[in-house]
């Protein structure tokens, strides 16, 4: 279960990389050749109200509730999935490994905590300064 647990936080920061490069590298990016009013964060935001305009409020859905956030536009897309993999991370990481003859052991939670620290920093900046930026 640690190597899903690892797995996750990766594609998380894969998915944080996505986030800040929609935003702050757009028109840098891979993106740029996709669809502007989903991937370029600096407009897609105003796709959750009604022709853009926040003085009209939301765009409805079913039933006359919102349209999910998430749904409107790609760093909101995948913020979502940022959250979840963060989440099953947590959910599949195995604490029995933190144990030693249970008792707690201080040194593998910090080789744990760096790990995971070293693999979002890496990830992060792998995607956000290479794979997602044009050549």
């Amino acid at each position: 279960m640690i190597y899903l647990s690892l797995l996750f936080i990766v594609l998380a920061s894969i998915c944080n990389s996505i986030m800040d490069t929609s935003v702050h590298h757009y028109s840098t990016s891979i993106f740029k050749k996709l669809n502007p009013l989903w991937w370029d964060g600096e407009t897609s935001w105003r796709n959750k109200y009604i022709d853009g305009d926040s003085t009209k409020g939301r765009v409805k859905w079913y039933f006359g509730l919102d349209k999910p956030v998430q749904l409107t536009d790609a760093f909101h897309f995948f913020k979502m999935w940022m959250i979840i993999f963060i989440s099953l991370s947590i959910v599949l990481f195995d604490n029995s490994v933190l144990l030693i003859n249970n008792n707690f052991s201080f040194l593998l939670f910090s080789l744990f905590f760096i790990t995971y620290g070293v693999l979002w920093n890496s990830f992060f900046s792998l995607f956000y300064n290479r794979i997602l930026r044009k050549k």
